[in-house]
């Protein structure tokens, strides 16, 4: 008999019990009864959030989780396993496990030296982050379960699993840590669930298939619903206490708290240009996370931090409609090491070989102010490496060599003028003229470029010998680019213990937050630090919540 999944077992529950009509098969809007749950007032959840006691609750739980990525996920579990059977109810508003998490490659930051580890976490944070020693050593204690949690405790397959170990100051790079210059990176581990490229996968096929397969098994505790968008928090006036969640239109009374797992706000343009400057930047996954959290924690009087920390921005290819991406910008090979990137005037503006392929180039120790590419987006810029903000269009220039190289890849198309993914004319002056820049500006850029690749230096932007690739030979090629990135990380204040805090540093009781919303990353950015970070505080915003009354 074939095992049923939890949307199917939250269905099954909701046949049975509520014996009402589902609300449009497509939202697979399924309202089931709590393991513990109160009778419905059938008020349709309609009271605002400063009603606080005087609310009238349409359902009950112990703990509350909203949204189903790894962070979610994980405060589910961590109630099921260690909450002596208090009840949890899993909110996602999509179909499926929510946010980035099914889309990313699931690579889980672990620690074994947790000292060491927490060293390198505050030397990434440096002088340009402000998350406080104590949450970075929250991060650090919790890097230090995570391979335990994920093989031990959930049933991960160690020998299907990517599994690049921490090593010593003897060999530091052995884990290719994003910052090889910093001292500590040797305490760096990653993990990937069914990773192993040599063994046939018989288990979980991704970190969140595993999570969703635990949380299947507790389904006694847990009730995981799809289509169950959260709209607000449901606060108490008076003490600022958080006492549950208005979720799919019904007001649900969390006992011991609510954890907020709902991801970024990258798929929301208006708060990309607000809070970043970039409401022109496509993120990797378009749609889910829209900022509804962040919304839900301003009307309540929380603080908010790290809203400027994203993954990105590289110049991506896009199709000639800016429809969609046509090849990947963000690991190697780096197409863009054939070409050069100008801006709608016709020059250069940035360091622009700015692929995801530069720390074999880096040696333990060296001098990060002096390094060049881009790490997650971070770019060395001034000697220090923010986020580089970048147009709303720019343009990928490169020759019939270029393309023939690489610069967009062989198996996207073998012809991208026919299929709408670059102009190409016999001269540069013709191809400024499809592009819509100066003529005589990208002539003169072209030119100044060719001069730095026939010299073996990039005397402008300080590009790596290896990648100078002159644009010399007919017919020339312009691919449209805009700025791409895969999630911001600002949200709410996050103290050590997951709560959420309001703007005098004081925690709101009762409300906690797991995974990129509202990041502990600041500073520079270790990849696998997002996923690592929403079992962390998954985990640690769900043994808070317990430990209430």
């Amino acid at each position: 008999m074939k095992e049923s999944t939890p949307f199917e077992q939250s269905r099954r529950t909701f046949l049975k019990t509520a014996g009402v009509a589902l609300a449009g098969a497509a939202g697979l809007g399924i309202v089931g009864c709590a393991p513990q749950g109160s009778a419905s007032t059938g008020d349709g959840g309609t009271a605002a959030a400063a009603a606080g006691t005087d609310t009238k609750w349409d359902e009950e739980f112990d703990v509350v989780v909203i949204g189903a990525g790894c962070a979610g996920q994980a405060a589910a579990i961590t109630v099921a396993l260690e909450g002596n059977g208090a009840t949890c109810l899993l909110a996602e508003k999509g179909t499926m496990p929510g946010g980035n998490s099914p889309y990313c490659k699931g690579t889980v930051v672990y620690a074994e030296d947790e000292e060491a580890f927490n060293q390198y976490m505050l030397e990434m944070r440096g002088e340009e982050g402000t998350t406080p020693d104590d949450v970075i050593a929250a991060y650090a204690k919790g890097a230090a379960e995570n391979y335990s949690w994920v093989f031990d405790t959930l049933g991960g397959v160690v020998e299907e699993a990517s599994i690049i170990a921490p090593t010593t100051k003897d060999d530091p790079l052995k884990s290719t840590p994003e910052w090889p210059e910093f001292e500590h990176c040797y305490a760096l581990g990653k993990l990937t669930v069914a990773g192993k490229k040599d063994v046939e996968i018989k288990g979980d096929k991704h970190i969140t298939k595993l999570l969703d397969r635990v949380i299947a098994d507790h389904s006694d505790v847990i009730e995981y619903r799809t289509g169950a968008p959260m709209s607000e928090l449901i606060q108490d006036p008076g003490t600022k206490q958080i006492l549950g969640a208005v979720i799919d239109g019904k007001n649900v009374k969390a006992n011991k708290g609510v954890i907020m797992c709902t991801g970024g706000f990258e798929a929301n343009p208006t708060m990309r240009q607000d809070f970043i400057g970039q409401g022109g930047a496509h993120p990797a996954v378009e749609e889910g996370n829209t900022g509804d959290g962040h919304k839900a924690c301003m009307k309540i009087g929380a603080d908010f931090w790290h809203m400027e920390h994203v993954a990105g921005f590289w110049m991506a290819g896009r199709d000639l409609e800016n429809t969609k991406f046509t090849n990947n910008q963000i690991i190697s090979p780096c197409p863009k090491q054939y070409g050069i990137t100008v801006g709608v005037n016709g020059r250069r503006y940035y360091m622009d070989w700015d692929g995801y392929s530069n720390k074999s180039d880096i040696a333990y120790m060296d001098d990060p102010s002096v390094s060049v590419g881009s790490r997650h987006g971070h770019m060395q810029i001034g000697g220090e490496w923010p986020h580089l903000a970048q147009p709303r269009k720019a343009w990928f220039v490169f020759d019939q060599a270029g393309l023939e190289a690489g610069a967009i890849p062989a198996d996207t198309t073998s012809d991208p003028v026919a299929d709408k993914l670059a102009y190409s004319a016999d001269t540069i002056e013709d191809l400024a003229s499809q592009m819509g820049v100066p003529a005589d500006e990208l002539t003169a850029t072209v030119d100044q470029w060719n001069e730095c690749c026939a010299n073996g230096k990039d005397v402008y932007f300080h590009r790596p010998e290896k990648t100078l690739t002159p644009i010399s030979t007919p017919p020339f090629y312009a691919q449209l680019c805009c700025p791409s990135f895969l999630n911001t990380d600002g949200g709410p204040v996050r103290s050590a213990q997951g709560e959420i805090l309001d703007p005098d540093g004081k925690p709101i009781p009762n409300l906690y937050s797991a995974g990129e919303f509202g990041s502990v990353w600041s500073g520079v950015y270790q990849g696998g630090g997002n996923i690592a970070e929403c079992l962390i505080f998954g985990r640690i915003s769900a043994r808070s919540a317990l430990a209430n009354a």
